[in-house]
């Protein structure tokens, strides 16, 4: 076995010599090895190694005892020992989580402290490759994305270093034929035998059978789960060019918009994989209630011929697709207050987003444009209602014959539907809309007209 570990921590590049190593040691035949390991090592790569151990208070006296013997073996082997007890019962009831899941935190935390009070370079923890491959069998059963299978990570980032997990690639059998061999003794958990968590019902249960049809079954899953991250780690960074095309707002409001036309331009890889990076940075880190299902309505909601929907995910976040555009967020926008101002002449309004709206007499009518609107004054009857659309708005638009309604214009003209209720136009006070600002004019426009002109000016607020 120390072979086959000393080959997997050289390939991995999981220690370099002059390091500082915090071992995780529980007592169990796992990380008792991981100990002698490193013990038998550490002159070699003139480590310094810290041992840490922790009681998690859910077996008594067993799991004191455990602790205790762990102390008795690092002062037998001269290497330096803390212990700690954490109470996992009053934390999970305060906190409303489950008991593995709290007894994780618990013990993470920790770790990182003793990270940062000892200046540990690497944290090593006994994880091996049944472990991998009751990992992934677990991975798959629950979901069906790539994403969600990649198993336990060799190393990875964790407080100011790295966690590392050098037997990931050796057999519980070899661990116990390893402590044999070197007779080292270890304190078993009867726990591990009980059913009633999941990891354990595949441990009896699953990968046994898996074993018998191949006898090397966890190595060829840590091979799939390094394989597995390779391939990923590739396409996420080719799927970091989709996220380019993005409009991503600050991390406060966490939004994110873009183009479908230009979303489709990109492989079918990149786009699922960019979607779980959308994912990744809205949710912080991707939520584990996010399945395949999720992805699938995703794709579904930017292939079909819906101009307008919306979609919900979990934790509040929304999806809505408006024409070519899709923005996912967590905000939820209030009821839209109505709209009804009055503007007289020589007035400068602002309205709810911030844009302002002035109305002056000009005799220049050269000046209309898309964000100025110029009538006859004489066809007007004053004064002017600036307002929000109502249920049966419609316009007389220029150069067309009869009116036509406001909610088609909007329709003709792609605007999305959460901004209907809440865009301006201008009606005179007999109710004739004059101006639907920005997309359609209405009102009397003769080129040689006698008297004043009605000039109506708007400016955006992003324009200011």
């Amino acid at each position: 076995m120390e072979q086959k570990v000393h080959s997997f921590i050289k390939k991995h590049e999981l220690i370099r010599p002059g390091q500082t190593v915090l071992a995780a040691v529980s007592g169990g035949p796992d990380s008792m090895a991981l100990l002698h390991y490193f013990c038998a090592i550490k002159e070699e790569y003139q480590l310094q190694l810290h041992v840490v151990s922790i009681d998690h208070g859910l077996r008594g006296e067993d799991s004191y005892e455990d602790l205790a013997y762990v102390k008795r073996m690092c002062e037998q082997w001269n290497v330096e020992f803390t212990g700690t007890s954490v109470d996992v019962p009053s934390y999970k009831s305060m906190e409303k989580m489950g008991t593995q899941e709290t007894a994780r935190k618990l013990r993470y935390d920790f770790f990182k402290e003793m990270m940062d009070e000892k200046n540990i370079d690497v944290l090593a923890l006994g994880h091996h490759g049944d472990d991998q491959a009751e990992t992934m069998m677990m991975q798959m059963v629950r979901n069906a994305t790539p994403e969600s299978i990649h198993g336990i990570p060799v190393r990875r980032a964790f407080g100011r270093g790295e966690i590392i997990r050098p037997f990931l690639n050796v057999t519980k059998d070899e661990i116990i034929h390893y402590l044999k061999k070197h007779q080292v003794e270890f304190r078993v958990d009867v726990s591990n035998e009980e059913t009633d968590y999941t990891r354990n019902a595949f441990r009896k249960h699953v990968i046994p059978y898996f074993r018998q049809q191949n006898p090397k079954f966890s190595q060829h899953m840590q091979r799939l789960s390094e394989r597995l991250r390779d391939d990923q780690e590739y396409i996420k960074e080719q799927a970091k060019e989709v996220l380019k095309t993005m409009d991503f707002s600050s991390k406060e409001e966490r939004c994110v918009r873009f183009s479908i036309q230009t979303f489709k331009t990109f492989p079918l890889a990149l786009q699922r994989s960019a979607f779980h990076l959308i994912l990744n940075y809205l949710y912080v880190d991707q939520a584990d209630d996010i399945s395949y299902l999720h992805e699938e309505m995703f794709m579904d909601l930017i292939s079909e011929q819906k101009s307008n929907a919306t979609m919900d995910f979990p934790r509040g976040l929304k999806i809505i697709r408006a024409y070519d555009s899709v923005t996912l967020t967590f905000r939820i926008d209030e009821d839209i207050e109505p709209l009804f101002k009055t503007l007289q002449i020589g007035e400068t309004i602002q309205l709810p987003d911030g844009s302002l709206l002035q109305a002056d007499w000009t005799d220049r009518p050269e000046e209309e444009g898309t964000y100025v609107y110029l009538c006859d004054s004489h066809h007007v009857k004053f004064p002017l209602i600036v307002r929000t659309r109502m249920n049966g708005d419609r316009i007389r638009v220029r150069g067309m014959n009869g009116s036509k309604k406001v909610k088609d214009i909007f329709i003709d003209q792609k605007i999305p539907s959460d901004s209907r209720n809440s865009w301006p136009l201008v009606t005179d006070s007999n109710g004739d809309v004059l101006w639907l600002i920005g997309l359609k004019k209405g009102g009397e426009y003769i080129r040689k007209p006698s008297g004043k002109w009605l000039r109506l000016k708007y400016e955006n607020k992003a324009d200011k």
